[in-house]
């Protein structure tokens, strides 16, 4: 009974249903589009779900990732966000990773048949590693991005549709909502457009071919054809740049409040409790398990990562030079 609203939509029926159960999706990123397009596809009963984001939830994000509440600032967004969903639909599997995706483990965290990847994040490079990765693997993936009040979607169906690298060139300096703002109402928008294309190829529907433009403060919608470029390096030429690591950064703005995150090797849990307790002394720590919190300016994960909060790279840098070393 929990999806027979659903099930009397005819392009879905019970046997659509039956199918949604059996699908696996990945979400990558699960701040305000990732987070609302999982609980979407939670409700609707797709039967598991493999999510993996690297931040923390903070205060400023509970404007527009309506899956968090103020209990959640501070903890990461990947294990809160399965909290949540499990309230929401006990049934559906759920596997989260509070990790970054890169190269490296990239395809340890998929390891098994994803029949569709849903695109969230908030930065190219790891667009174009996901892009590298579906046209590698023929998984279909869904682009997704908003910022200000604007977003686009895009179905990538490898063999069949042009890929990311057809229409987007090289990483450069985007809007984010750190810069130019973001409106809850178009991250709704979209995120529900994104889903219902997710139903649509997980059901083998006719899918949108073409990249779809919504401005919600101007009320302007725009389908924009997409043409496959014939010399492209990843879908025609098979030159998986990003996904060999030819063009992985070890530091990366994030879209937040001045977030830049660092890589580097991981550390042992002797190593990660020495840090905490070396930080203990010197300022406020939180520990939530898979990362510890110091001043609300840095949060530190076992697996070598960073989230600091600077002005710039230069501070970054320096931040994590003084409290957690090279």
């Amino acid at each position: 009974m929990r999806y027979i609203r659903q099930e009397i939509f005819k392009e879905i029926g019970k046997n659509g249903q039956e199918k949604l159960r059996k699908s696996t999706v990945a979400i990558i990123g699960l701040g305000a589009l990732g987070s609302n397009s999982a609980e979407l596809l939670a409700r609707a009963g797709v039967g598991k779900l493999i999510s993996i984001d690297r931040d923390i939830v903070e205060l400023s994000n509970l404007q527009r990732q309506s899956l968090f509440n103020e209990n959640d600032v501070g903890k990461p967004r990947a294990s809160s966000a399965k909290e949540h969903l499990s309230k929401i639909n006990s049934v559906v599997k759920i596997n989260f990773f509070i990790d970054d995706l890169y190269f490296e483990n990239i395809g340890k965290i998929f390891n098994e048949k994803i029949d569709l990847i849903l695109d969230c994040t908030d930065n190219l490079e790891t667009r174009f590693l996901i892009n590298d990765f579906s046209i590698k693997n023929k998984i279909p993936f869904i682009y997704s991005s908003a910022v200000g009040s604007k977003g686009y979607i895009f179905n990538i169906i490898p063999k069949k549709t042009p890929c990311l690298k057809c229409f987007l060139k090289e990483v450069t300096q985007l809007d984010t909502c750190e810069t130019v703002g973001v409106l809850n109402s178009i991250i709704n928008i979209i995120s529900s457009i994104q889903s219902n294309e997710a139903f649509k190829i997980l059901l083998n529907k006719n899918y949108e071919k073409n990249l779809l433009f919504f401005d919600i403060w101007k009320n302007e919608l725009s389908k924009i054809k997409v043409n496959k470029n014939k010399n492209c390096v990843c879908c025609i030429k098979n030159n998986f740049e990003y996904l060999s690591g030819k063009k992985a950064s070890k530091i990366v703005k994030l879209c937040g409040d001045n977030i830049y995150q660092i890589k580097t090797k991981a550390i042992d849990k002797k190593q990660f409790n020495d840090l905490k307790n070396k930080l203990k002394k010197i300022g406020k720590v939180i520990d939530f398990s898979y990362c510890i919190n110091f001043d609300n300016k840095i949060t530190i994960f076992q697996d070598g990562r960073a989230l600091i909060k600077a002005k710039d790279e230069k501070e970054a840098k320096s931040l994590y030079s003084k409290f957690v070393g090279n």
